[in-house]
């Protein structure tokens, strides 16, 4: 009978907190068809969290590990893991070495010159100039006592060997210049700078005294000329 009187006081209980109670209300639903969780989580409520599915490794991905034999004695073991891990190292890749750039050193600028070189630079350019100035020079002269040598034979050129003759064992020479004529004996000269050199019978040799420049006159054959 309390069991009784227990279950009709709880069925009475339930009935008037139905009747009391607010009306229940219905919510849209959230997931549809075609959709999936997460997307419908996201876009539809924020609130609800995000499904996250478990991703598998694929068998690449997992590293490799040497079975362990846990059974074998001690050395072994310890042999097994010295393989393991020496087959580890050589595995990996260590990056290569980076360049090292090569510095390059600047151009070490010449030293000055000592006073010493200085001064021996100038005096060889000194030395230079005058050697130079000395073949100038010579080459002038040279070239003005050729002239002169020309102008001497120039004005021998103008004189004539008419003849000669004998006077006491000594030779004289008719020398003819245009109108005049002039008689002379050897050392004398004509004209104060041409000098008689030699005489004989077939021609006469005059000497220029400034340039020493000589020049042969042959004999001039004339009608009616001294002989």
């Amino acid at each position: 009978m309390l069991l009784g009187g227990l279950v009709l006081g709880w069925v009475a209980l339930v009935g008037v907190r139905m009747v009391s109670g607010p009306e229940l209300q219905r919510a849209p639903l959230t997931f549809k068809s075609g959709q999936t969780v997460a997307q419908t989580g996201a876009k539809g409520n924020p609130t609800v969290p995000l499904v996250v599915r478990p991703v598998l490794a694929r068998a690449s991905q997992i590293p490799f590990k040497t079975s362990k034999n846990i059974f074998a004695p001690l050395e072994v073991q310890a042999t097994q893991e010295k393989v393991a891990r020496a087959k580890s190292r050589r595995s990996v890749k260590e990056p290569p070495p980076e360049p090292v750039a090569e510095s390059v050193a600047a151009p070490v600028p010449p030293p000055p010159p000592s006073p010493e070189e200085v001064a021996a630079q100038l005096a060889r350019q000194q030395q230079e100039l005058a050697r130079r100035q000395l073949e100038q020079a010579e080459q002038q002269a040279r070239q003005q006592k050729e002239q002169a040598a020309q102008q001497a034979r120039q004005q021998m050129a103008q004189y004539r060997f008419l003849g000669y003759l004998t006077q006491q064992g000594e030779h004289r020479a008719f020398l003819g210049k245009g109108q005049a004529l002039f008689i002379v004996r050897l050392g004398e000269t004509v004209e104060g700078k041409i000098q008689v050199a030699a005489i004989d019978a077939s021609a006469v040799k005059l000497r220029e005294t400034t340039t020493n420049v000589e020049t042969t006159l042959p004999l001039t054959k004339t009608i009616g000329g001294p002989s």
